[in-house]
């Protein structure tokens, strides 16, 4: 009962806003099945991922975002003008955010990418560099797809990463691995944060910093962004990453660099003065105005006294910002701090690897973050939960052909961290010893844990042998999951367990 009052309440909430909007009775029916149908599948979203928000927060924010931010929704024909035009695009939907409107393909997971496109996202960053502009749209990319993933890859039976071929999958990937490092509701307060007060960008790396002692994941990500961004991007942030190595160069000769810019801090105040007494006295400003206007062409002359004042008020604001900055640098932490920023744009600038170099590079980093923190952990849950992230993010993509578990190299990587969760599992019980010889162990509940099954602590194993070895079942509850074969002799030390006997994996 209590299932499905809820999915009446979230029916009823939805209806109720559905009655102020002029939204065809198809576009509605369409809303109410996108609910149901993320409904169904949350519970298996939930237990296969484990880093995700509640179905109530999910469900909510969607329904909010169609009552503030969607006043048109539409669906296009087959063979339509509008169909083309989403074709053009290569997208499921198009959003106006400024007319709040939604045109889309009239199925469930194009309007749940159209809402999560249309609502807002700011992942504001505080401070300024080369990749901030290219990192705030990987965010806003991967918290897209992050929310389709529930409707293509689940449907309340099954779980499968299907394939797209306009799926960004080096933004999903960095989501993904910021997901498990930061935490859902941390990117979820830097997503909804209307403000800059809170820096959040420096808060992730201070995070990352106490679990790995280093600041290598970051670098790596910022190569990461670097490279995958688009020619036109990268010629614009490899102008920037110029601009900062320069400034470094001067920094390195710190005397000089701060005689330098204490000059340019006088001449900047002297410029404020004279700005301050132009717009203090009315007279004064006509005379300046008259004056600049003079040595400009006819065409280009300023056409009033008031748009003068705003060009001076707007040129002071300037002034004052980079007066500001100054200051700021010549604090010796602050300028120690700029100067390790700037090293950062030096790295990015003089690497010479390649996309998927840095992609192996970045994600070897990721792992390294994940086997620190499973170092802390102490209980069966929290253990547990990294075998189910291992699980889900071995089937991830990094490129249209490739998923992580097929690259070996990262792969041996999360070989090693499962074997320690699972070698922890077992000290504490919540896993059944099969073999005391740790690599046989390991490599058979290995086996068992690759599936997809839904809740691993249900798994169920069965061994028998023939003259080829070992036989290995896996069930979910009753029902065989798949078999396979290892090529070990068999003895009565081999295995801790019986032959011929259903066991449960998990305690």
């Amino acid at each position: 009962m209590g299932l499905f009052s809820k999915l009446k309440d979230y029916n009823l909430e939805l209806e109720e806003i559905l009655d102020r909007k002029y939204f065809s009775s198809s576009i509605k029916n369409l809303l109410f099945s996108m609910i149901y149908k993320i409904e169904i599948s949350y519970v298996d979203y939930l237990q296969v991922k484990k880093c995700v928000r509640t179905k109530d927060d999910f469900l909510n924010e969607l329904i909010e975002t169609i009552r503030l931010y969607c006043d048109n929704v539409k669906t296009v024909e087959p063979d339509s003008d509008q169909a083309k035009m989403l074709i053009k695009n290569s997208v499921k939907a198009l959003t106006n955010e400024k007319e709040r409107s939604i045109l889309a393909y009239p199925t469930e997971i194009a309007l749940l990418y159209a809402l999560s496109e249309i609502s807002p996202k700011y992942f504001y960053m505080n401070q300024e560099f080369s990749l901030k502009k290219q990192f705030q749209n990987v965010l806003v990319n991967g918290y897209v797809q992050n929310n389709m993933e529930i409707l293509s890859d689940f449907t309340g039976w099954s779980w499968d990463k299907t394939f797209n071929k306009k799926y960004a999958y080096i933004d999903n990937l960095i989501y993904q691995n910021l997901l498990v490092i930061l935490g859902e509701k941390f990117l979820y307060e830097w997503r909804t944060y209307g403000s800059t007060r809170r820096d959040f960008l420096e808060e992730a790396k201070k995070y990352i910093k106490y679990f790995t002692g280093n600041e290598k994941y970051l670098i790596s990500l910022y190569k990461l962004i670097y490279l995958n961004s688009s020619n036109k991007e990268k010629e614009k942030i490899t102008l920037k990453l110029r601009e900062d190595i320069k400034l470094l160069k001067k920094m390195n000769d710190k005397p000089k660099y701060i005689e330098e810019i204490k000059a340019k801090k006088q001449k900047f105040e002297k410029r404020i003065r004279k700005f301050d007494i132009v717009l203090e006295e009315p007279e004064l400003l006509e005379k300046e105005f008259i004056k600049a206007n003079s040595k400009l062409d006819e065409s280009k002359r300023i056409k009033s006294l008031k748009r003068y004042k705003q060009l001076i008020e707007k040129e002071r604001e300037k002034i004052v910002k980079e007066i500001e900055e100054i200051d700021y640098i010549l604090k010796p932490e602050n300028f120690s701090k700029k100067k390790e920023f700037l090293k950062k744009s030096y790295e990015i600038y003089t690497s010479k690897q390649t996309l998927d170099e840095v992609t192996i590079e970045n994600q070897k980093y990721f792992l390294n973050f994940v086997d620190k923190r499973l170092n802390k952990m102490k209980t069966r849950d929290e253990i547990l939960d990294v075998l189910y992230e291992l699980r889900y993010y071995k089937s991830l993509r990094v490129s249209k052909g490739k998923l992580i578990v097929e690259i070996e190299e990262i792969d041996n990587e999360v070989d090693k961290i499962m074997k320690k969760a699972i070698t922890m599992l077992c000290k504490l019980g919540a896993i059944r010893i099969i073999s005391m010889d740790i690599n046989l162990n390991f490599e058979i509940i290995k086996y068992a844990l690759d599936t997809k099954i839904m809740e691993l602590e249900k798994i169920k194993l069965y061994f028998d042998q023939d003259e080829n070895g070992l036989i290995i079942k896996v069930f979910d509850k009753d029902i065989i999951e798949k078999q396979g074969r290892k090529r070990v002799d068999i003895s009565k030390k081999t295995l801790e367990v019986k032959l011929k006997r259903k066991i449960k994996l998990f305690s």
